[in-house]
């Protein structure tokens, strides 16, 4: 999320938090940002949009990396070595300093460790679990 965030930041984009389809909700429909975390709509000067719009939202082509450019019944699965190749072609695009002359860039690569400590400080001070969750991380905080 950060580097994507910082990706954002640098290029002028919004960022769009889509985690549909998560290992952790049953839903494969439901974002699962804003399960986990209250809403938000800007994250330090950058438009944010987290929530079930993106259900209804239509993100224009062409894509980068440039597989999510193939028909959608081409990307409902994608074995593990395209999610490197992703990452990668993602980690060059990010650390280039670059923009990127495609409408929507897709970050669905776990890019950890890829982005500044700044990017991540920022994040952190700007997303807020939700308050059942905060409530779970501090039973669990006091438990342990």
């Amino acid at each position: 999320l950060a580097a994507a965030w910082r990706f954002a930041e640098r290029t002028g984009r919004k960022l769009v938090i889509d985690w549909r389809g998560s290992c952790y909700l049953d839903q494969p429909f439901t974002n699962a940002f804003p399960v986990f975390f209250e809403p938000v709509q800007d994250i330090a000067g950058v438009q944010v949009i987290c929530d079930d719009r993106i259900n209804q939202h239509s993100f224009p082509g062409p894509f980068f990396p440039a597989w999510w450019n193939r028909p959608a019944i081409d990307c409902a699965y994608r074995p593990d070595e395209q999610i490197f190749r992703e990452r990668d072609e993602l980690d060059q695009l990010f650390q280039s300093g670059q923009d990127s002359d495609a409408n929507t860039v897709v970050c669905d690569a776990c890019l950890m460790w890829r982005c500044d400590e700044e990017a991540e400080r920022e994040i952190f001070r700007s997303i807020k679990p939700r308050s059942e969750v905060q409530a779970r991380i501090d039973a669990i905080f006091r438990e342990h």
